[in-house]
């Protein structure tokens, strides 16, 4: 059975009641969300097993099953209309919680391509074998470096990476990739494709690990209000490291959705 517990987040109000959720990615940390400035409330979820200073072994379930659970949960808890955002895992784990989300109105996905199911590997992503490091419980300081460098276009972001990566449990890795050699990942590119909301997906020019044609074949295959929108001189973390323009790119689709649905 799963061990299911209190999920850690934080909650920045404004004065209105729209939220917009920020999700993070495996090995990573609210933090990669720092500079943002945006315009709603904010909900930042921190995935169990991240952002710890020791790496208790305690049982806690860190499968996607289990952070499924967690995040619908909590982020159904506000009962508000929600704008949902998503890097890499964490955009993963928004598409797969998408329809579970009561009041979901808009939906912005960056450095996580929409799978299909069994994985489509060769189509949805490329090869880089230092970010196998990120689906390794046990890595060498040399090697997280070495994958730290590569996720990232100015390496003066590298810093963060390594510290979110050694702040995080181990075995939240060995589980990610026991749900992706499992098949236990949903067919994302169906539950992107047909989600009814205005949909952005974001991606670095210079994200080393993401294909690019296969995210703008997605979006063109795509129902709904769908874009597909590259920023220059990024890597895998858009908001850590072209915050203004991702600021510029939420704010905006925020105004949008929200807009939409005042009665």
């Amino acid at each position: 059975m799963s061990n299911l517990h209190f999920m850690k987040s934080t909650f920045i109000s404004s004065n209105e009641d729209n939220i917009i959720v920020l999700l993070h990615g495996n090995s990573s940390s609210p933090k990669v969300f720092k500079d943002l400035k945006l315009n709603n409330s904010v909900l930042i979820p921190t995935l169990s097993g991240h952002e710890i200073n020791e790496n208790p072994d305690d049982g806690i379930d860190f499968s996607l099953q289990c952070y499924k659970q967690e995040l619908s949960s909590l982020i159904n808890s506000y009962d508000q209309p929600i704008l949902l955002v998503g890097n890499s895992l964490g955009g993963h784990l928004a598409m797969e919680i998408a329809n579970q989300i009561k009041k979901l109105k808009g939906f912005i996905i960056f450095s996580a391509p929409p799978v299909k199911k069994p994985i489509n590997f060769e189509e949805a992503f490329i090869p880089v074998e230092a970010l196998q490091t990120f689906l390794k419980e046990t890595s060498t300081d040399k090697e997280i470096a070495n994958a730290a460098s590569v996720t990232v276009y100015d390496q003066k972001f590298k810093e963060q990476i390594v510290d979110d990566f050694k702040n995080s449990n181990p075995k939240v890795r060995s589980a990610t990739a026991e749900d992706i050699s499992n098949g236990n990942w949903s067919n994302q590119y169906e539950l992107f494709t047909n989600l009814d909301c205005p949909k952005i997906i974001v991606s670095g020019s210079n994200d080393p690990s993401v294909n690019k044609e296969y995210l703008k074949k997605v979006v063109k295959e795509s129902s709904h209000d769908t874009s597909y929108i590259e920023l220059e001189k990024c890597g895998h973390y858009p908001t850590l490291e072209r915050p203004e323009e991702m600021s510029s790119i939420i704010n905006k689709l925020a105004v949008e959705v929200f807009e939409l649905n005042i009665k």
